[in-house]
């Protein structure tokens, strides 16, 4: 009787942080969505080449996008650990990479020099500048999906949006 006890003790533990780790990650780590715009895969392909991203990086630029922010310009994350959030297509980190609207407690540097909100316009311009100085200060690997989704995207990626 005490193991049968134990096992469903067991087992209900189990389902609640399971029930509670659905939730936050739903809830708590899913972007919010507010005057969304979502590009289509090959409309954000055009204008990334149309920007001069070289044609090579197109699948990791295409990729990271669509996993931080399913394409979407307007996306603000939901704040971080830290206490930061990310920002616009790239979710690009108010802690290090531009300025929040109001200054707080974790802004360290404005290293893209510009506000987050310009992150959150659907012309791309400055958001593909910034996310390019962020890849050459510190690597693909500053955007977390870089390893597990986006490393390993080739040509073949794109090849259906320059047909």
């Amino acid at each position: 009787m005490v193991t049968f006890m134990l096992k469903i003790t067991q087992t209900c533990f189990l389902r609640n942080i399971c029930i509670f780790m659905t939730l936050y990650l739903l809830v708590l780590r899913w972007p919010s969505r507010v005057q969304t715009r979502s590009l289509h895969r090959c409309e954000f392909a055009g204008q990334l080449y149309i920007l001069d991203v070289p044609k090579s990086e197109l699948p990791l630029w295409l990729c990271i996008a669509e996993y931080e922010s399913r394409f979407n310009t307007h996306v603000i994350g939901a704040r971080n650990a830290d206490g930061s959030n990310d920002y616009g297509i790239f979710q690009i980190s108010d802690k290090y990479w531009c300025k929040p609207e109001n200054r707080t407690d974790y802004f360290i540097y404005n290293g893209c020099n510009l506000n987050c909100s310009d992150l959150l316009s659907d012309d791309i311009t400055l958001a593909v500048r910034c996310a390019r100085y962020i890849q050459k200060q510190q690597g693909w690997s500053a955007w977390a999906v870089y390893n597990e989704y986006c490393s390993n995207r080739t040509l073949e990626y794109i090849d259906d949006c320059f047909t």
